[in-house]
């Protein structure tokens, strides 16, 4: 099963893994979100170096040294917890182009309270603090990873709202949605979710035997694939209405394509040598919204949820 996974992530919709249409997700998604073409570049020079994960395997034990994050290029993570009894709380799931650590870049101090583990057979890219700060030196860029974790944090505001409300079978659906919505967003459209049913219990909370019985009534429903040891979307919108899933708190892209955001580079000031010429002041770079928003114009183009 995990074998079959991997392969999926490596030949999504028969594509060379990385790629979709000649892009990749990582790609999509920063712009996406409003980063420029060289800010990519710029990004994908800083990944001094790529480590091959295997499915199950511990990602930061395999790609950590210390004052690193790391970008998911390919495959399928999640973020965890283990509980005093030693069972798994499943955090998060990163998918292609997601960051798997950003948090760790401020907050080096919480990098032991959380694991990372790889789902699938994954590629990460390993990004030194330095050259982070590099990076965010790009207005652009910086916007967009600030972006990135507003909607990192938008998930998990969704998912504590959902805590220990609605069905068994609502809070399968609505997770199952969910990802589908992100993995759509970064061109992974495959209705094949490369995770377990294990994966999912402790997502949910819900105990692996009863998330069986929710995944075997979603099938009797006809809104997931009859065939064993997967789970495929077969009737999407069944399964939202089921969810009773609203994408609006993934549509962060959508909502940058309708600001006029305006990033100015701080402009380097001559010291005057007369003491009597003041230099004027400069303006700090950062994004400006519009007074107002009656007539907004489209800053980055048209872009699908992540």
């Amino acid at each position: 099963m995990r074998n079959f996974r991997a392969e999926e992530e490596r030949t999504a919709q028969g594509r060379p893994y990385g790629l979709v249409g000649g892009a990749s997700p990582l790609d999509l998604k920063l712009k996406s979100l409003g980063a420029q073409a060289e800010d990519l570049d710029a990004l994908l020079q800083a990944v001094k170096r790529r480590v091959s994960v295997p499915a199950l395997g511990n990602v930061t034990r395999e790609a950590d040294a210390g004052g690193q994050v790391k970008v998911l290029l390919s495959g399928t993570t999640c973020s965890y917890k283990r509980k005093e009894d030693g069972a798994r709380s499943i955090l998060s799931f990163q998918h292609a182009g997601d960051f798997c650590d950003l948090h760790r870049y401020v907050l080096p101090d919480c990098q032991t309270m959380f694991g990372l583990q790889a789902l699938t057979d994954c590629t990460v890219g390993v990004i030194g603090y330095r050259d982070m700060d590099e990076l965010l030196s790009r207005p652009m860029l910086a916007s967009a990873l600030w972006r990135a974790s507003m909607l990192e944090a938008a998930a998990y505001r969704e998912r504590l709202s959902r805590t220990g409300r609605g069905t068994a079978l609502e809070r399968v659906a609505h997770l199952l949605c969910e990802q589908l919505a992100r993995r759509e967003a970064v061109g992974l459209g495959a209705l094949r979710l490369p995770f377990s049913q294990i994966d999912v219990a402790d997502a949910t909370g819900l105990s692996v035997v009863h998330v069986n019985r929710t995944i075997q009534a979603l099938r009797a429903l006809n809104m997931l694939s009859k065939a064993r040891h997967t789970i495929e979307v077969v009737d999407r919108k069944e399964l939202e209405k089921v969810a009773r899933f609203e994408d609006h708190y993934l549509r962060m892209p959508n909502l940058v394509s309708k600001w006029a955001v305006q990033i100015e580079a701080t402009r380097a000031v001559k010291v005057a040598q007369d003491k009597e010429i003041r230099p004027p002041r400069s303006t700090p770079a950062g994004p400006r919204l519009p007074s107002s928003r009656r007539e907004p114009r489209s800053a980055f183009g048209k872009s699908s949820s992540i």
